[in-house]
């Protein structure tokens, strides 16, 4: 008995050994719990590692991960940084997926995720040590991941994205007039093929063709199976996301071309391969809209409280030299240019001013470079329509009409009227505000993050503090400053008030003169003369905005100094500005506007403040109005800048 006790106390003290020796280890099988779970910026100084799964190289998978791992990056999760993935895929062969998910599922990871319809139904069999994300799957319930896309199984989540089958078929039916016989290869062992023939049947009856299908289990049998296709006398070849057809495209588009049939598909890197059109997801956007789940899920999220989720980034492409070659006209809906060579479906975005002015004209380059920076060209990958109502409500009320009748991508909408009134026309639009001072005040939204769910925006309140700072440090003992206002502006209300109280503050007394129209601007900047106003603090709205030159000669005429909220003014007379960086204003719109085109809804976008303000003096205006800038005064004004 003694010597089975001491046995029994070896062999626990042993068990003790390992279990601590492997605590690490089992740690580390619990990603995220040290961190706060589902936040979507990475957790300063940790480590984080995703095994990836996917089918095989592909020119759209491809395209998919660089909008990923763009996304990931902007949240601060760096490949080779703080991010390490692990990354192997099948070579195309659907047998080879479960022995990589045991592989990456007993390796230390905090994610795993799986890309391709079949990737995700393995996964739900062969991973069991670790969460699991997904996207580039068109039907993940066909896939087996739920019942619905809120009742799912556990341990998983991810985006689909069913391709639009019924548009493309419409774009068959109109390129090839009376066509009657249309066909497809796929993979019978692919879930997401399955659903998209079983809708292509339905379509089929419906619009009275003939749906010619063959089914394959490998890409060895594509070239005999396109054959057998062909043979039955179809008139066009439509090929979607399947990924054993995908592999074999080539051979498809060969065998399609020399029989002079045209191809359809639903991926765009397939048009530079031989197809005359495709409609379907944006596959980048796809991957940049997935990259938030990702992140979430990477911080500790369960995937068991995150639905599954439909997203298609819709993209159009055609190539009009090969659907000529073919004795086919691509119909007008599915173009906007007339350019002869490959065609992207352009994003088509409209543009509002409200009224000429430097401010809005400083936002619409903005929006225009910080879309350039993020590859979308003006004439390639967008077009874009300016309107500019003028200063005249009628007018913009006209241009909210157009605007209702078409379709488009994004608006712009750059003033405070025009937010107000578009926000209103165009309910189902996804509207990006700029140049806007007070969006609350606009009946745009309760707080930044709780506004109308079409809507998201920059803000240009202007630094009103900063300027009576100013002005009081340039002029000791100054009592009382002035501004033109217009009450027909909200912004302008509002801004009179946010100037009005930071005066106060400062004990001094804001006069305030209304204009209704750029007749009254002058007359309105006179009367402050005669109160004896000791300096012009003169807001910027709309109206003034247009018309600052009159204040201006005001100032000049009366010497009374003139300050501002616009950087343009220091090279027009002004003393000194305390300006929001409106070409800032513009492009920060311009990238919030290139998160909305990738998938993330402006309902979830949270309303921001420009982040860059100029404090700028004029040593030129300082000198003719005998203003002292001294060392004291630089170092009183935070961040001042004398221009020469």
């Amino acid at each position: 008995m003694k010597s089975f006790s001491r046995g029994i106390l070896g062999l626990f003290i042993v068990s003790a050994i390992l279990l601590l020796s492997d605590l690490d280890n089992r740690n580390k099988s619990k990603p995220g719990q040290q961190i706060n779970k589902g936040g979507s910026q990475a957790v300063e100084g940790k480590m984080y590692s995703i095994g990836l799964s996917y089918f095989a190289p592909e020119a759209s998978h491809d395209e998919l991960l660089a909008g990923l791992w763009s996304r990931l990056k902007e949240l601060g999760f760096e490949r080779n940084k703080n991010l390490r993935v692990v990354e192997s895929h099948s070579n195309g062969e659907i047998g080879n997926i479960s022995s990589i998910l045991l592989n990456l599922d007993n390796q230390p990871l905090d994610l795993i995720l799986v890309t391709s319809t079949p990737c995700v139904t393995a996964a739900l069999t062969s991973v069991r040590n670790h969460r699991v994300a997904f996207t580039y799957c068109s039907d993940p319930i066909a896939a087996g991941a739920g019942k619905s896309y809120k009742d799912h199984a556990k341990g998983i989540s991810g985006i689909g994205s069913f391709p639009p089958v019924e548009k493309t078929i419409q774009f068959i039916l109109e390129t090839i007039p009376g066509i009657k016989k249309i066909g497809t290869l796929y993979n019978n062992a692919e879930a997401n093929s399955r659903s998209v023939v079983s809708l292509m049947r339905k379509i089929a009856d419906k619009k009275g063709f003939e749906l010619i299908e063959v089914p394959v289990t490998g890409s060895s049998e594509i070239f005999q199976a396109t054959q057998v296709i062909l043979s039955k006398g179809i008139q066009a070849m439509y090929i979607s996301g399947d990924n054993t057809a995908t592999q074999g495209f080539d051979v498809i588009a060969g065998l399609c071309e020399r029989s002079h049939i045209p191809v359809i598909v639903n991926d765009k890197e397939l048009v530079g391969k031989g197809a005359i059109g495709s409609i379907g997801p944006g596959w980048k956007g796809v991957g940049y809209h997935t990259g938030d789940l990702v992140a979430s899920m990477l911080n500790g999220a369960s995937p068991d409280s995150i639905p599954l989720e439909n997203y298609v980034n819709e993209n159009i492409e055609v190539n009009i030299p090969k659907a000529r070659s073919l004795g086919l006209t691509i119909p007008n809906e599915f173009l906007t240019s007339g350019n002869q060579s490959q065609i992207v479906r352009k994003q088509r975005f409209a543009l509002v001013h409200y009224v000429d002015s430097p401010n809005s004209e400083d936002c619409e380059k903005g929006i225009r470079k910080a879309l350039e920076d993020k590859n979308l060209r003006d004439g390639v990958e967008y077009s874009m329509k300016v309107y500019n109502a003028q200063g005249d409500i009628s007018t913009l009320n006209s241009i909210a009409g157009t605007l209702v009748n078409e379709s488009w991508d994004l608006v712009f909408a750059l003033s405070t009227p025009t937010a107000q009134l578009l926000s209103k026309k165009l309910t189902d639009a996804r509207l990006v505000f700029s140049n806007v001072g007070d969006p609350h005040a606009a009946g745009l939204g309760k707080s930044a993050a709780e506004h109308l769910p079409n809507v998201c925006g920059v803000s240009t309140m202007s630094d009103f503090e900063g300027l009576i700072n100013m002005v009081k440090t340039l002029h000791s003992g100054i009592k009382r400053v002035g501004t033109v206002f217009t009450p027909a502006e909200i912004n302008s209300v509002s801004y009179r008030e946010h100037l009005e109280q930071a005066a106060r503050k400062q004990g001094i007394t804001l006069v305030s003169v209304p204009a209704n129209s750029a007749t009254e601007v002058l007359d309105a900047a006179n009367s402050l003369v005669s109160q004896r106003i000791e300096a012009f603090c003169q807001i910027s709205d709309n109206l003034t905005g247009s018309c600052t030159a009159a204040i201006l000669k005001a100032s000049r005429d009366s010497g009374i100094p003139f300050y501002g909220f616009v950087t343009k003014l220091v090279q027009q007379g002004a003393i000194g500005v305390c300006a929001r960086d409106y070409f800032e204003a513009g492009y920060e719109a311009g990238e919030m506007a290139f998160k909305v085109l990738n998938g993330i809804n402006p309902e979830n976008i949270a309303f921001q403040n420009v982040k860059k303000t100029d404090y700028l003096i004029s040593e030129q205006s300082a000198r003719l109005f005998k203003v002292d800038l001294t060392e004291k005064v630089k170092v009183a004004i935070p961040n001042l800048k004398i221009i020469k």
